[in-house]
């Protein structure tokens, strides 16, 4: 394993607090090597490295990973929240699936027990939620008279019976289950109620079958908003700054002026939900009361507040807030960033707070640029250089001029890429041949132990892995995230692509792995666990194909 570059600082964050990056790595490293000694000393020193997370993955996912039932009941009593990965992409419920792909029986059994203690999770709540989902009044009444305690549990993400109303936007359900009982309240894995949730758009990031403009449930969210608030729902800073109240938010500043700086349950301000609204009076209230724009929240390291307003196209409201030091040039994982955002929902009618974004420093960011402008970038020596994703960008285009002119700025390449993360690998036998003849090294492993050849593996780019296979590189290198070695990440890879394109991904799937079986793979190593092996995983995914090469060999 590898330590992040951007890890490399005392002021590390992701998520929503600054932690000492540096210890935030020796607890990935000592949650990995099942090191209890070195763990414990360091939930010593500072309780909140529990939840140091980088790229969606907390300590706890190496811990379940190793089955290691005594670390993972330690972090676990010390405060662990999977909940907390960003967008809940690493959250419970796939911790729960390692342990039962990989038989860890007793993990299993002590991540279960804390999804019982902290949102009433039960396995049964699956024929409910699929109830709720089809639209079905009597398939809900007939799961709840077989089983009527369900109206209190929840699923693995934390969801109880209100929350899969919301999601489905399904009015008449959110009455029938609240007066049925079920906790209005109660928070799901990430925090959300299920009224900050409706807040929030009523979306998930794992349902989308009601996001698109021609579903005919209900459209407008603010009605289930209102439905949760008259049925008693809590009031919170959070829903009044998302609906404009100011009477309301003045009443809550004034029993606890703190509130103006606080996050809610799911790491979000109220300067973030007015801010989205375009409630510029009530951003300006909270901003005189302390908020700062800049606070980290879920998603965004360096604030949400602007990049909200920007998402809206709320040119007052982003004024404001570029008036009180907002960064112009950050903002939320995996979404864009402040100049690129409104771009996406509003077009040219973007444009007038896109000027006034770049007025006060905001540039184009990397993953923006084309070849030319980033070309150009190098030659001025411009600050979008610097920005984390630029050497990315770089790999990415596969140009030799482009990949020259970088060597040229910055002749530290290789030592970029070994710091990088994930190791971006251009796609281009001559440029693989170049970053080696600069010095980077053929088995060089990324922060999960992943080599070069696992990403030519999993991208079924046989040119570039045959240099690197003649360079010297471990065909059997083993990651440790998913125990694999190059043959079997070849077998796991799922590139999304068209219906129409599945049978030329599947022929290259194949050829990949009969390439790396030629060229000496192994089919098992000696340390393998049952589930990890190549043919394991080809069973998994029903590649009846790949099976029978594999047994070939």
């Amino acid at each position: 394993m590898t330590q992040p570059e951007s890890m490399k600082t005392k002021t590390y964050v992701c998520g929503v607090d600054k932690l000492n990056g540096n210890d935030a790595w020796a607890m990935f490293k000592a949650c990995a090597g099942g090191d209890m000694v070195t763990v414990r000393q360091l939930l010593t020193k500072d309780s909140r490295l529990v939840n140091a997370q980088f790229w969606y993955q907390l300590p706890i996912h190496f811990a379940v990973r190793d089955g290691n039932a005594e670390l993972v009941k330690l972090l676990l009593d010390q405060g662990a929240d999977p909940g907390q990965s960003v967008f809940t992409y690493n959250s419970w419920p796939k911790l729960l699936l390692i342990a039962q792909e990989r038989g860890y029986c007793d993990v299993e059994s002590q991540l279960v027990q804390a999804m019982k203690k902290a949102f009433n999770y039960s396995p049964d709540f699956e024929a409910l939620k699929n109830a709720i989902i089809s639209r079905s009044p009597g398939s809900i009444d007939t799961v709840l008279r077989q089983q009527p305690m369900l109206l209190k549990a929840s699923d693995a993400s934390g969801n109880n019976a209100i929350h899969w109303s919301v999601i489905t936007r399904q009015l008449n359900l959110i009455d029938c289950f609240i007066e049925r009982g079920t906790p209005i309240d109660a928070e799901r894995a990430d925090g959300k109620s299920p009224l900050l949730l409706a807040t929030a758009g009523g979306m998930d990031y794992w349902h989308r079958e009601t996001r698109g403009r021609s579903h005919p449930s209900l459209r407008n969210s603010w009605v289930m908003v209102g439905c949760l608030l008259a049925k008693g729902a809590e009031y919170s800073i959070s829903t009044a700054a998302a609906v404009g109240d100011q009477e309301r938010v003045e009443q809550l500043l004034g029993m606890d002026s703190e509130l103006a700086t606080h996050r809610d349950s799911a790491r979000i301000s109220p300067l973030t939900y007015a801010a989205e609204e375009g409630h510029t009076h009530i951003v300006r209230l909270l901003l005189e009361n302390g908020a700062d724009p800049n606070l980290p929240e879920d998603g965004a390291p360096n604030g949400h507040a602007l990049f909200s307003a920007c998402k809206s196209n709320k040119l007052e409201t982003a004024a404001l807030l570029l008036e009180h030091g907002a960064d112009p040039n950050f903002g939320v994982d995996s979404c864009g960033c402040c100049l690129t955002i409104g771009e996406f929902y509003h077009g040219a009618q973007a444009e007038p707070l896109q000027q006034l974004l770049r007025q006060h420093g905001a540039f184009t960011p990397p993953y923006r640029m084309d070849l030319a402008e980033l070309k150009q970038a190098l030659r001025d020596g411009h600050k979008a250089t610097h920005h984390e994703e630029f050497l990315g960008n770089i790999m990415s285009k596969c140009d030799e001029e482009l990949l020259d002119l970088y060597l040229a700025f910055d002749p530290t390449l290789p030592a970029k890429l070994e710091s990088s993360g994930a190791m971006p690998i251009p796609n281009s036998p001559e440029l693989v041949r170049k970053v080696l003849a600069h010095g980077l090294d053929v088995n060089q492993r990324d922060w999960t132990g992943r080599t070069l050849l696992h990403g030519c593996a999993e991208k079924f780019d046989m040119a570039s892995a045959a240099i690197l296979l003649d360079g010297g590189a471990d065909i059997d290198a083993i990651d440790v995230e998913f125990r694999e070695t190059p043959l079997t990440a070849a077998i796991r890879s799922d590139p999304w692509c068209d219906a129409e394109d599945q049978p030329k991904i599947e022929e290259d799937r194949r050829e990949m792995i009969r390439f790396l079986l030629e060229r000496g793979a192994a089919t098992t190593l000696s340390d393998d666990e049952p589930w990890a092996t190549p043919l394991a995983q080809a069973v998994r995914r029903g590649f009846s194909d790949v099976e029978q090469l594999l047994m070939r060999y």
